[in-house]
């Protein structure tokens, strides 16, 4: 199954293209930047989070890593090739899958680990 099944749409707006220019500027190290795409899209991939994660601390804590890891490998979106909500959601996500398999927890309704 491909995770593009799975994930639910984030972005598609208007405002997907200033989350992709906020990413080149990210990447250029600008925090200004990071934090208005974290207001942009931290509600929307923390309910993705939610919807494979159960428990609400883990959900943070994956929400976290998935924002640090947007910050520290922002350079790489460029070669991403898609939209900046669509790297972020699956980056979430594959996080999320991760470590539910990890814990041996059990993933929200659903969800297929």
């Amino acid at each position: 199954m491909s995770i593009r099944g799975v994930l639910p749409r984030i972005g598609g707006d208007s405002s997907s293209g200033a989350e992709d220019d906020l990413m080149v500027d990210i990447a250029s190290g600008s925090q200004t930047a990071f934090a208005q795409l974290y207001d942009l899209t931290c509600a929307r991939v923390f309910g993705l989070i939610l919807s494979v994660i159960e428990s609400r601390p883990s959900a943070e804590d994956v929400l976290q890593e998935t924002y640090v890891h947007v910050w520290a490998h922002a350079r790489e979106f460029s070669a991403y090739g898609g939209s900046a909500s669509t790297w972020i959601a699956e980056t979430a996500h594959r996080r999320a899958i991760e470590l539910t398999r990890a814990t041996g927890s059990t993933p929200a309704r659903g969800t297929t680990a």
